[in-house]
């Protein structure tokens, strides 16, 4: 039941699709039913030349006349030719347009969905279906569609042609018809299970590909590249066996069996005009015989044509399903209201909060006044950041509220939410481009000067001495810790927002360097609401309010000179770090 509302779903979209591009479509169908007319004429002049101009005492008229007719023949195919290829384009044309306008949608769909999403699905795996699914997806419309509709339209014309001429031949061949759809049946079904089975480990593949890549390093300083080989050959082997299987059933379904019911379907007008001719019941001609013989040669050339097709409209139209599916998930709520002239009030009010079915943070009450430093502590798993994600609503809470300047953020459209606050991660997430690109992000309001200003502040002389043309590898493997942090710090700094998130901004960091970067990280402080989360106690000793979680819940508050006189959890925490540093 599910996977019949599944394929309607992918049906009405395709359609959808469809009628967007059905010019292009509308002309490739015109431009095969010619095509077809010429591959119907053409034997007819055959036949023709065989009935009335094949004989012994042929004279020079008869001569001109089979020259003139071949020359019309010659014309004929050279029209159907020039017609099929007008036709391929006009198929190509909506195939390709078509194909674009899914990558599109599904890209932009993709930005617009929850982060939820993207806990639970690896990126190889949304990866192959923006790219393979789709590519996929443009074969079926390029040329399965486009061959099997060109081969349908022969099909029906052709036998139709037998039974205008041979009546009687044509009723014959129906008795092959049964067989025909027993092969394609089975052929269906077979393709389906395969299909869908390679699918699957495909995007199992691409999966471990995308993951053992961005973690290379990890993989080589365990010794894990016999590990990871085993694994992906495992998975490579499958997908290898299915695509056996999947040219065992094509050529057994496509070639082998419909060849042979060709062969029987030849013998069947052999058989007919024989009768014919010995008997004299019904009269026959070798021309008529020849039209009949090449009509039924075609029509199981394109039968065979779309029996094979059919397999790859299969996996086209798994493809079309598993894109659609995507395009099926529920994106995230437009919000109307938008914040202006911000201040920087937050208020966390009673929050509960689940990412499954157990609470990660359980009454979480908290209020920072525009200008304030809050810093949240807290061992691992204790909710730090999740406070964060609420903050910035990439989660709604499940019981509670969260306030800017008493405005409440469900309420609020995210984007405007965002343009008010700024994030520097724990890892610094550099992109494959230059400096300057990477600090602006595409804000083309953002001079050269106000980017070099902008690092200067935040502590990064030595990069702007280097030059901010200089271009980044992947994952800014180029550059030091420090360099990216830098980097990231300068990013935030220069969008001079109201409320500022450091996630652990410097807990990756050296001592040396944190020293560098704590004069930028003061200087991003001012004026503005900061949110830090920290990993080391010294950072914090200055902040207005501190926050201790434990398991979701605050269990102290206050700011450092009175945690360290309530002697409690936050106190032997600091203490500790003291005694190891």
């Amino acid at each position: 039941m599910k996977n019949n509302r599944k394929n309607k779903i992918a049906k009405e979209k395709l359609i959808g699709y469809a009628k967007d591009e059905k010019k292009s479509l509308l002309s490739g169908l015109v431009l095969s039913l010619v095509r077809t007319a010429m591959e119907i004429i053409g034997p007819l002049i055959i036949g023709f030349i065989l009935n009335n101009y094949i004989r012994l005492d042929l004279e020079r008229e008869g001569f001109l006349a089979i020259g003139l007719l071949l020359m019309i023949y010659l014309l004929v195919y050279l029209l159907s030719g020039l017609f099929s290829n007008l036709a391929l384009v006009s198929f190509e044309r909506a195939a390709n347009q078509i194909a674009f306008s899914v990558q599109k949608d599904v890209y932009g769909h993709v930005t617009e969905l929850p982060i939820s999403y993207f806990d639970s699905l690896p990126a190889g795996s949304i990866v192959s279906r923006i790219t393979n699914d789709t590519n996929k997806l443009k074969m079926m419309f390029r040329l399965i569609l486009a061959d099997m509709t060109t081969s349908t339209i022969m099909i029906v014309s052709l036998f139709g042609m037998i039974l205008l001429t041979n009546f009687l031949a044509g009723l014959m061949l129906l008795v092959l018809l049964p067989i025909i759809y027993i092969i394609f049946n089975d052929l269906r079904n077979k393709t389906r299970k395969y299909t869908t089975l390679n699918r699957v480990y495909i995007s199992d593949v691409n999966s471990s590909i995308n993951e053992n890549i961005q973690n290379m390093e990890i993989i080589k300083a365990f010794n894990k590249e016999n590990h990871i080989k085993d694994e992906f050959d495992t998975i490579n082997e499958k997908i290898f066996q299915t695509n056996l299987e999947m040219t065992k059933v094509r050529s057994y379904g496509g070639y082998r069996a419909i060849d042979i019911v060709g062969y029987l379907a030849t013998v069947i007008v052999l058989l007919y005009f024989g009768v014919g001719r010995i008997t004299g019941i019904y009269a026959v001609t070798i021309g008529s015989m020849y039209i009949t013989i090449d009509y039924v040669t075609k029509i199981f050339n394109n039968i065979s044509t779309v029996v094979t097709r059919f397999g790859e409209l299969e996996q086209s139209y798994a493809s079309a399903t598993h894109i659609f599916d995507l395009l099926n998930l529920e994106k995230i709520e437009k919000l109307e209201g938008e914040l202006k002239d911000v201040r920087g009030d937050v208020k966390f009010e009673d929050i509960y909060f689940a990412y499954d079915e157990e609470d990660v943070l359980r009454g979480i009450d908290f209020q920072v006044k525009s200008g304030e430093t809050i810093a949240f502590v807290g061992s691992t798993g204790s909710g730090k950041s999740t406070i964060i994600n609420l903050l910035l609503n990439f989660y709604s809470p499940r019981l509670g509220n969260v306030y800017i300047d008493g405005k409440n953020i469900k309420d609020i459209n995210r984007n405007s939410l965002r343009e008010q606050m700024a994030v520097v991660l724990q890892d610094a997430f550099i992109f494959e481009t230059d400096i300057r690109d990477n600090i602006r992000l595409d804000n083309i309001e953002y001079t050269d000067e106000d980017i070099k200003r902008a690092l200067i502040d935040v502590g990064g002389q030595a990069l702007v001495r280097r030059g901010i043309d200089q271009r980044i590898f992947e994952k800014g493997n180029n550059l030091s810790q420090g360099e990216k942090q830098l980097i990231s710090f300068a990013r935030a700094y220069i969008r001079n927002p109201k409320i500022l998130i450091l996630d652990e901004a410097t807990s990756n960091i050296d001592t040396d360097t944190e020293k560098l970067i704590q004069k930028g990280v003061e200087k991003l402080k001012q004026d503005r609401t900061t949110f830090i989360i920290a990993h080391r106690l010294s950072t914090i000793k200055d902040v207005d309010k501190i926050i201790v979680l434990h398991k979701g819940r605050i269990i102290e508050r206050g700011n450092h000179e009175s945690l360290i006189l309530k002697d409690g959890f936050y106190k032997n925490m600091y203490d500790e770090q003291m005694r190891n540093q």
